[in-house]
C-alpha cells in the first residue's frame, strides 16, 4: 500500500479557507465512493491524471483532524494498438472517475477567488460577470490550493454540445455529415450575442485577476457524451473568440468522432497551440483508461519528476465536489 497523504485539515489555510470536521468526513466519503477522484500534478488539468485517490480516512492529531487518502498511480503504460502515436495508462481494473460538471444545466462561469487581490475585488468581478449574462448564467468558485494560482476562467457551456450553431451547422451540411443523434437544434452553439458576452467575460476576468505577469487560461467545458474541454492561453479576448471558427470547430468534431469509433470516451481534452490550431492532448475512457499523445505524457512526466525533487510536493485532486466554508477577512485593495 502506498503511504497515505493529507488532503485536507480542520484548520484555516493560507488563503483563509476552512473545512470543518463534518465536511472533512463528506470529503472522505467522496474519495471512497464508486466514482474515483483523479490524482493530478500541480492542479494541471491540461495534463493526464496520474491516477486516482482511494482508501480515505479521518485521523486526529491533537486538536486537528486530517483527511488522508492513498494515491493510486496508474501502473500500466503501453502504446495504443490502433495508433502508435498514442499512449495508454490504466490501473489494471475498470473504474470511473468523478465527472467534470456533467450535471450543470445552464451556462456557468467559474473563477478562483485566490486570483483576486481581495474579497471585494472578487465580489466586484463576480457581479460584473453576472450582470453581463443578465442572470442567464451562474457563478461558481474553484479552490486550487496553489499559493498564487495562474489566472483561470472556466466557462461551462451547458446545452452547447458542439459550440456555435451559426458556424458549425452549415458547414456540417456542406460536408454531408449526418448530425450526431440526440443533438438538437438548440445545442449547436453560441449566438453572436453570446459570443460578445464571452469576449467581455474574458476582459473582465483578465483585468481583475492576479498575477498580472501570467497569461489567462480560458477553459470551455462542453458537457455531453463525451464531455469536451477546450483550453486556450491568451490575454486577448479576440484571440480566444477567433479560435472558435467554423473550420477549427469542424476539426475538433471530426477528431472526436474518429476517436469515438475506436473507444468509448468519457472525457476528451484539446489545447489551442502556438500555431493557432486545436490539438488533441488526452482522453479518459468509460472504463478509466487514459489515452494521450506521447508529448502530453512526456510533459506530465517531466513535471512529476520536478515535483518529486521539490521539498513541498504539489499534487492535487480534480473534480472534488466539496464546498468550503470561507473565513476570509475582507481587505481593502
Amino acid at each position: 500500500m502506498t503511504q497515505k497523504t493529507i488532503l485536507r485539515s480542520t484548520t484555516v489555510d493560507k488563503h483563509g479557507d476552512y473545512i470543518g470536521l463534518e465536511q472533512l468526513q463528506d470529503y472522505v466519503n467522496v474519495v471512497n465512493g464508486n466514482l474515483k477522484l483523479r490524482y493530478l500534478a500541480n492542479h494541471r488539468r491540461d495534463l493526464p491524471p496520474l491516477g486516482y485517490l482511494d482508501n480515505a480516512e479521518v485521523k486526529q492529531a491533537g486538536q486537528i483532524h486530517h483527511a488522508l487518502a492513498e494515491p493510486i498511480v496508474f501502473a500500466n503504460r503501453k502504446m495504443v494498438e490502433w495508433d502508435d502515436e498514442l499512449v495508454v495508462e490504466d490501473s489494471g481494473i475498470p473504474l470511473m472517475l468523478v465527472g467534470r460538471n456533467k450535471e450543470i444545466t445552464q451556462i456557468c462561469i467559474t473563477v478562483d477567488k485566490n486570483n483576486f487581490k481581495s474579497f471585494e475585488s472578487f465580489e466586484r468581478a463576480g457581479k460584473s460577470l453576472m450582470d453581463l449574462f443578465d442572470g442567464e448564467a451562474s457563478l461558481d468558485t474553484s479552490m486550487r490550493k496553489s499559493l498564487l494560482p495562474d489566472p483561470q476562467l472556466v466557462i461551462t457551456l451547458a446545452g452547447y454540445y458542439m459550440l456555435f450553431k451559426p458556424l458549425v451547422k452549415p458547414l456540417m451540411s456542406k460536408l454531408g455529415e449526418k448530425i450526431a443523434e440526440g443533438i438538437g437544434e438548440d445545442i449547436y452553439g453560441l449566438s453572436k450575442k453570446l459570443l460578445v458576452k464571452v469576449a467581455d467575460a474574458i476582459q473582465i476576468t483578465r483585468n481583475s485577476m492576479i498575477p498580472k505577469n501570467k497569461v489567462l487560461l480560458t477553459i470551455f467545458e462542453i458537457p455531453g457524451e463525451p464531455y469536451i474541454e477546450l483550453q486556450i492561453k491568451s490575454d486577448s479576448s479576440s484571440t480566444v473568440i477567433n479560435s472558435i471558427t467554423d473550420k477549427k470547430l469542424v476539426k475538433i468534431y471530426q477528431k472526436v468522432q474518429d476517436l469515438k469509433s475506436k473507444i468509448d470516451i468519457s472525457e476528451i481534452y484539446f489545447i489551442y497551440n502556438t500555431k493557432g490550431k486545436w490539438e488533441f492532448t488526452y482522453l479518459i475512457s468509460k472504463t478509466g483508461q487514459v489515452i494521450g499523445t506521447k508529448s502530453c505524457f512526456a510533459k506530465r512526466d517531466k513535471l512529476v519528476n520536478r515535483i518529486n525533487l521539490s521539498p513541498t510536493k504539489a499534487f492535487s485532486v480534480g473534480a472534488t465536489g466539496v464546498k468550503y466554508a470561507k473565513k476570509t477577512t475582507p481587505k481593502s485593495e
